[in-house]
């Protein structure tokens, strides 16, 4: 995977599919979590549509504004 450290400079990471989960937290932009860190999957500029399906849950947390 690669992803944008907190200084905007690239990096990457390997994650074992095996090792993907529900993220499980109202945090914004998080897809999946892995080895106790969240990643978002930004599904627009994602090449791989077959691994994008895996990645992405099927049924979404519910909205945190669902109460507001």
């Amino acid at each position: 995977a690669e992803i944008m450290s907190w200084l905007a400079t690239p990096l990457t990471r390997t994650i074992k599919f095996a090792d993907v989960r529900p993220p499980e937290t109202n945090r914004p932009f998080v897809t999946f979590r892995a080895e106790g860190n969240f990643y978002f999957v930004d599904a627009e500029h994602f090449p791989n549509k077959a691994l994008l399906a895996r990645l992405t849950p099927k049924h979404p947390n519910e909205s945190a504004f669902k109460n507001l």
